[in-house]
């Protein structure tokens, strides 16, 4: 991104460094490294982001805000997930809290590229001990991202 495509929005902290638009890379969760001091984000990566935010945020785990989160990570906590079909049920499941909580928080006048229009799941991997699922988010502008969650399974 260029620095026009800044100015005059909301900014966010990239929680996930080191991630493309495309293709799987191994990305670093940190705010600042010791080579930077942090990276910023707007747009469609604005809004990926909010979005596995709340996938991993269980509900009730937010003292002020306890409709926060979703079910998905309290069924990984609880060994749920045996097989691909049991993340992608989880998964649908939680999107229906996911997207009510993302456009609870967005207005009109937020930019289109940063409000949530919607969310598929694009693949899941499974295998015994780890698992992932690969989504793709889309702004109500028509842009989209595709995240990847890697899952701890306890089998």
């Amino acid at each position: 991104m260029s620095i026009n495509q800044y100015v005059g929005r909301t900014i966010d902290i990239l929680a996930y460094q080191n991630a493309p638009g495309t293709g799987e890379v191994l990305t670093v969760q940190a705010l600042a490294q010791e080579s930077n001091d942090g990276q910023i984000c707007t747009g469609v990566q604005k809004l990926a982001q909010r979005f596995l935010l709340e996938l991993l945020t269980e509900t009730g785990s937010l003292a002020y805000q306890p409709e926060r989160g979703c079910q998905f990570m309290i069924d990984a906590r609880m060994s749920l997930f045996n097989s691909q079909y049991d993340v992608l049920a989880s998964y649908s499941a939680s999107l229906v809290d996911i997207q009510k909580n993302l456009q609870a928080e967005e207005s009109l006048s937020d930019p289109a590229d940063e409000r949530f229009r919607n969310a598929e799941a694009v693949s899941v991997n499974f295998s015994p001990g780890s698992a992932s699922i690969t989504m793709r988010v889309t702004s109500m502008a028509g842009t989209s991202r595709e995240v990847i969650a890697p899952l701890d399974v306890n089998l």
